[in-house]
């Protein structure tokens, strides 16, 4: 065992640095085996499993890990792009590898959809989950052939929900809960509600975004002249920002380096640089702006306003207004397709899109849809669009829009149009993408059901019901291989249980077949390995409170509980301290000073409770696998009783 002592030195305390040699944990892990290879039919096929974090040594119950695969033409070695590679990783049942014809008869049930042939993670898998009006998020399964099961989930929520986003490795859910002033964390693997987050009483927030490199999710908050920003890495609030009033809607320029929050009531734009979470601008803009929407081809922000007759372009580099595009009055929403060229507006009141050009910032048409529209989606072909009173949808060709002639087509989804209950009606998406590219799913929350369109067709091609539950939004949770690049594709894998598994591989054109194998370590035979060497952390913070604003140094002795003798060479030893529930953090750098002493250098801002987490990678600790200490800081440094002592 360790115990980890921390000590408060004076700012004058120095002391050379004396790294150490690492020492063993003891906590085994299943060594990584190197990429797997096969050749069919002209065809190569490179497999691999990893852990997704670095500081992993192997494969071991409990973490989370990548599956990649990589297709290749033999004899050119080029990669095979555009390919649709099926996967499962499923239990071996015997002490032996599958063989050929084994492997056939597991992707035959697999792909059989029963319960009996289900795999014990589905590399092609996705989820609906619905965000509904009874406090609720129901996951349901459209993949499984007996219907009475396709209900997976349901996950209770505090509060009715507004909005959701999705973080980027697709861990973790934020839903938005304006009447409660907080923000819900669910996670999908285990499928619960693990925190709320506050946002403050009467904040109302609403609107979620999550920048382009998923560090941070930002809210924004209806009830209040602010936005607060979320920390992904450690799910905190790390800091809510001064707006304007009104309705906030959110966007991003690409390179993450600047968000632009739009203020209703204001009718101004707010632009924050993200790195120091400061606002360095507030533009003005038309009548009542509700809507953005970032353009990669013309690097421009577009504001869409409901009581004004043209649209806003904002130029992300110079972080001004750069001009504006006539338009009718009653824009809600807006959009840019797939390529970031052509922006496509909603105008609810005489119900049409219009089509904009930003390489040349002029319209280029505008097209009759579905009445009083308010929602936009994109496949990589087609342009989806819901009217609140219409129980059908447009469907604009995205090919035939860039050549300026789009003929729009309105589809049925339901007997009811959602403005039937319009006490249902919120900003989250009711039209969510599959997987495959070339479908999507449309809830309908009159009917209490979701449709399955598949492009091409002159009707929907299935139906799922929500048990009876008003959705208020739809999102689709894929579990499924991504191409990331030409021929590799990559899918995030939860390891719940240790053992041996097959990894069935199916490929239809030309066809290949084929079983690798990984072997995990279970926990308990983890457990059993590392006896001795299971981790305990002891914080021991001084008496008394540390002076607020005043540079203060933190040292710490690392020991092994059984030995008593000092632990050093951890290099990779890491620290966050933060202000719960978030509204302040700092990750301050962690420097060995030997002897297995290490230090950071603090200021507390403020008087108050500070929570203390450690983490190592190279020694399998992360954020929150140990409990937290405390540090106190006081105005003036006044003493307080001992500080917290956590074991």
């Amino acid at each position: 065992m360790l115990t980890l002592l921390v000590l408060l030195w004076p700012k004058s305390a120095t002391a050379a640095e004396r790294p150490e040699e690492s020492q063993a944990l003891g906590a085994m892990a299943v060594a990584v085996p190197d990429v797997q290879h096969f050749e069919q039919n002209g065809i190569g096929v490179d497999f691999s499993l990893t852990p997704a974090d670095p500081g992993e040594t192997g494969l071991r119950a409990g973490i989370d890990a990548v599956a990649r695969l990589r297709l290749t033409d033999s004899r050119s070695q080029t990669p095979l792009g555009g390919s649709r590679p099926r996967a499962w990783i499923t239990a071996r049942r015997t002490a032996h590898p599958a063989e050929e014809a084994t492997c056939a008869d597991q992707i035959r049930s697999h792909l059989s959809g029963s319960l009996t042939g289900r795999a014990d993670i589905n590399l092609n898998s996705y989820l609906m989950l619905t965000l509904n009006s009874d406090r609720t998020i129901t996951m349901i399964n459209p993949q499984i052939a007996f219907s009475a099961t396709k209900l997976e989930t349901v996950i209770q929520l505090p509060a009715n929900g507004a909005d959701w986003v999705l973080s980027k490795n697709r861990r973790f859910l934020y839903v938005s809960l304006p009447e409660a002033g907080r923000l819900a964390v669910i996670d999908t693997i285990s499928r619960r509600l693990v925190g709320t987050l506050s946002t403050g009483d009467g904040s109302a927030p609403t609107r979620l975004a999550l920048q382009p490199d998923g560090r941070s999710v930002w809210v924004g908050l209806d009830g209040a002249a602010q936005v607060a920003v979320v920390d992904t890495g450690t799910n905190t609030l790390v800091r809510r920002l001064d707006s304007g009033a009104g309705l906030h809607s959110l966007a991003f320029s690409a390179d993450s380096r600047h968000a632009y929050v739009s203020n209703s009531a204001n009718d101004t734009v707010s632009i924050f640089e993200i790195a120091s979470l400061s606002r360095i601008a507030d533009l003005q803009v038309a009548a009542t702006p509700v809507a953005l929407a970032y353009g990669k081809a013309s690097r421009a922000i577009y504001v869409a306003a409901l009581n004004a007759d043209v649209v806003t372009m904002i130029d992300t580099d110079r972080q001004e207004v750069a001009g504006s595009v006539p338009v009718r009055r009653g824009n809600v929403a807006i959009g840019f397709e797939p390529l970031g060229r052509y922006a496509l507006a909603l105008n609810q009141l005489d119900s049409t899109v219009t089509i904009i050009d930003s390489a040349t910032s002029k319209i280029t048409t505008m097209v009759k849809v579905v009445k009083e529209p308010d929602q936009l989606v994109f496949t990589r072909h087609y342009a989806y669009i819901r009217g609140l009173q219409s129980e059908k949808f447009t469907l604009i060709s995205l090919s035939e829009l860039r050549e300026r002639m789009p003929a729009p087509l309105d589809i049925q989804a339901g007997t009811l149009p959602p403005g039937a209950l319009p006490g249902e009606i919120g900003p989250a998406s009711m039209i969510a993408p599959t997987p495959e590219g070339d479908s999507v799913l449309i809830a309908n929350a009159p009917d209490s059901t979701i449709y399955h369109y598949s492009e091409g067709m002159m009707a929907p091609s299935g139906s799922f019901s929500n048990y009876k539950r008003l959705a208020r939004g739809l999102l689709v949770l894929d579990r499924s291989l991504e191409e990331i690049a030409p021929g590799e594709f990559s899918a995030p894998v939860h390891l719940t249980i240790g053992g041996q598994f097959d990894v069935p591989i199916l490929i239809d054109q030309p066809r290949v077949v084929h079983c690798f194998h990984v072997d995990v370590v279970d926990r308990m035979e983890r457990d059993k390995a590392s006896v001795g060497a299971a981790l305990r952390v002891e914080l021991l913070f001084p008496v008394g409170a540390v002076a607020a604003g005043k540079p203060t140094t933190f040292a710490f002795k690392v020991i092994d509980a059984d030995s008593g003798e000092p632990v050093g060479g951890i290099r990779d030893l890491e620290a966050l301290v933060f202000l719960p529930p978030g509204v302040w953090q700092q990750r301050p750098r962690v420097t060995e000073i030997g002897g297995g002493m290490f230090q950071f250098h603090l200021t507390l801002p403020r008087a108050g409770r500070y929570n203390v987490l450690f983490a190592a990678a190279s020694r399998s600790i992360r954020l929150n696998d140990l409990p937290h200490g405390t540090l106190t800081a006081r105005d003036g440094g006044d003493a307080l009783p001992n500080a917290r002592r956590m074991k």
